[in-house]
């Protein structure tokens, strides 16, 4: 076709939005129509690698700022991603040039502090997914990310926040669906009335679809999370959770357990780590939750072979069941083999015998699809990284 530019530029951005982002710099090419479909293409979804990209899109984006161009390209970006060491001027002078992002992730935030983060709600005020791994921040980032619209908050080994950051969250509970804190001490989890009251807050958060917290072993968070055990089932104040994965859980018992899963019903991912509970809690989950999807009961040695296997066979949904540190031998499943099961060495230096750290779902089933091996496989390493 000679005519290219004749084409309505919507049926050409349509065509180029399914096109890879190394070949629609190849597209821009074609003439000032595909340049111009292209460009929000390629700018709505940036990942930075490494300081010298970043510190070259900083000075891109700033130059365009500054012309007398009709696009600026910033404006264009939505979603960045950034794996590179930053600073807090790093980031500042980046993040002023990008104001309409509603997704930011902050994956080596090292040598980030409060003083760059309070200022990101006021530089990009439409964030709804913030992610950020290994920053120096406290509460008073806490404060100021409450003001934002968020939908989903991930929190990856940031060491110095407190349990009234619950407080601060309360401020975006209309649109908060997604918390996650892994890694690290949460200060004044310990503490019974502090703990209390940051339960208190965190069931403020009503439209809350996926909740996981990872504290420390060393860290006592045994209130936190027998307050949340004891106040959940009565107050039900997630009407909507699908994901609930909490560790750890070391005064949790059957009871206690059940009495959770019962109130959120709607549960499909559930993990309970490192707790009292027992074949009967995984027979509740058999009985409660009959959508779901994945199941992790590492380090609870009070299950048993036959109470998974009673568990899988019955959930006909179920993907995998991470068994790690269950004391959960291959010889418990004679009937299996390793197509159905993952196994490995509870400690790296090989003393002690191979022990289940997974099952796959429909196991026991003489149909079992073994095609989704590889996936299983991929799905546990990733488990286990984190």
């Amino acid at each position: 076709m000679n005519h290219l530019n004749h084409l309505p530029s919507e049926l050409i951005s349509s065509i180029l939005s399914y096109v890879d982002k190394q070949d629609l710099c190849k597209c821009s090419l074609v003439d000032k129509s595909f340049y111009k479909a292209t460009l929000p293409l390629l700018w709505q979804k940036l990942t930075i690698d490494n300081q010298g990209t970043l510190h070259t899109m900083t000075r891109i984006l700033e130059a365009s700022t500054s012309s007398s161009s009709a696009t600026v390209l910033g404006e264009l970006v939505r979603s960045v991603t950034i794996k590179a060491l930053l600073s807090d001027d790093d980031l500042l002078a980046f993040i002023k040039h990008v104001p309409l992002i509603t997704h930011l992730s902050l994956k080596k935030a090292y040598y980030i502090s409060d003083d760059s983060l309070v200022q990101v709600p006021g530089l990009v005020p439409h964030l709804t997914h913030l992610d950020i791994y290994r920053a120096d921040i406290t509460q008073r980032s806490m404060e100021a990310i409450g003001h934002c619209p968020l939908q989903q908050l991930t929190l990856i080994r940031c060491d110095d926040l407190e349990s009234n950051m619950f407080a601060s969250l309360t401020r975006c509970s209309s649109t908060l669906t997604s918390l996650d804190i892994s890694y690290r001490s949460l200060h004044g989890l310990e503490t019974p009335d502090m703990a209390q009251q940051a339960v208190a807050n965190l069931m403020a958060l009503h439209h809350l679809t996926y909740f996981h917290i990872y504290c420390r072993p060393e860290q006592d968070s045994s209130p936190f999370i027998n307050a949340l055990f004891d106040d959940v089932p009565f107050m039900a104040p997630w009407p909507e959770l699908t994901s609930l994965d909490l560790y750890p859980c070391r005064d949790v018992t059957d009871t206690m357990a059940i009495a959770l899963l019962q109130a959120q019903p709607k549960l499909t991912h559930v993990g309970l780590c490192d707790s009292q509970i027992t074949d009967k809690t995984l027979d509740a989950i058999a009985t409660c939750l009959p959508e779901v999807v994945k199941v992790d009961v590492t380090c609870n040695p009070g299950i048993t072979p036959d109470g998974l296997r009673r568990l899988v066979k019955t959930c006909r949904k179920l993907e995998i069941v991470y068994c790690y540190s269950c004391e959960i031998y291959p010889e418990d499943f004679p009937e299996l083999d390793n197509s159905k099961m993952i196994v490995g060495p509870d400690y790296p230096d090989g003393e002690f015998p191979l022990q289940v750290r997974s099952l796959v779902g429909g196991a026991f089933n003489s149909d079992v699809d073994t095609d989704a091996d590889t996936d299983t496989d991929a799905d546990f390493d990733a488990h286990n990284e984190q």
